[in-house]
């Protein structure tokens, strides 16, 4: 049948939508390679020993508890990007404290490619039609100790590419240990870790990742200035490729931050830039990220509750 023929040829040339998302690899479900917030966008991603509040559940669940005595504001997220090919991405998470040392969270997170041109005859289209993935997962942490604390997710997956569906699941693990040295922790994650089903003949290959690295920050005056420097490497294991991420971020005052990163060994993504205003219970944070090959800018804004 046409149709059936035209989802084929999609899949092919695409790897499933999701690989308009980042550059060329064996697997698919692109978009959880790509970080959920403004924060962590503009950071490059080194997020494994900063993950806190709703963005912990992507990064590294164990984040959700924070560091120090006191339990973290239960936050409320939500993130868009504007991506390359009418491609936009959503994010909503949430945190949840339960007391000093035990945290839930809850999140979604969504890709989808609008207008994409149904021909089965030269001539015009004969329709358009839009390609989804998205992930629902809930997490779980626990502080074992004043220096180490860990976390898991457990999430659904779906994709659906013409009329081509596919679900599987998949789980996080994550740790972050506070070492004897002041203000410098370690962080390390296992994500993506499961399987999916066929989509159309092919099996999806998840983008299992680990990624491991340090934050450290430090005060540059008594009161205003508090600077953040983090790196990550991350390796994709099915691709078996390695990314070095570096990011830092400079708050001038409680009101404002400032940010900037760089992801070495992506040929798709490199310096990637951002803002970050807080005022009350909300926090705004923006990130832009130049794209390579002439394919335009990536704009990621998120917006956070803390209740």
């Amino acid at each position: 049948m046409p149709n059936r023929i035209l989802s084929r040829v999609l899949f092919l040339l695409l790897g499933g939508p999701s690989l308009l998302l980042a550059q060329p690899g064996s697997s698919g479900m692109a978009f959880l390679k790509l970080g959920v917030s403004g924060r962590g966008t503009a950071m490059a991603d080194a997020g494994s020993a900063i993950a806190a509040g709703a963005s912990a559940t992507y990064y590294n669940p164990a984040g959700l508890v924070p560091e120090g005595e006191a339990p973290a504001p239960s936050q409320l997220m939500f993130m868009h990007r504007e991506w390359i090919q009418d491609t936009r991405m959503e994010f909503l998470g949430s945190s949840i404290s339960l007391g000093r040392d035990n945290a839930l969270g809850a999140a979604i997170n969504s890709t989808t490619v609008s207008d994409i041109e149904v021909r089965t005859k030269p001539g015009p289209a004969d329709g358009t039609f839009t390609s989804r993935e998205f992930t629902v997962g809930l997490s779980f942490a626990h502080r074992f100790s004043s220096d180490l604390r860990v976390g898991v997710t457990g999430k659904y997956l779906y994709q659906k590419i013409f009329v081509d569906e596919n679900s599987g699941y998949a789980a996080d693990i994550g740790a972050i240990w506070q070492s004897p040295f002041d203000s410098l922790t370690f962080g390390a994650a296992f994500c993506n870790l499961g399987s999916m089903g066929v989509l159309i003949t092919e099996k999806t290959t998840l983008p299992s990742l680990f990624r491991i690295g340090p934050a450290y920050t430090f005060r540059l005056n008594e009161d205003q200035m508090v600077a953040t420097v983090a790196a990550d490497f991350v390796r994709i294991l099915p691709e078996q490729r390695n990314y070095f991420n570096a990011g830092a971020e400079l708050k001038l005052t409680s009101l404002f931050a400032a940010r900037g990163g760089y992801q070495f060994g992506s040929e798709g993504r490199g310096l990637t830039l951002g803002i970050g205003l807080s005022y009350g219970m909300l926090v705004l944070d923006y990130a832009y990220a130049k794209i390579s090959s002439d394919l335009g800018d990536a704009h990621t804004l998120s917006l956070a509750l803390n209740l």
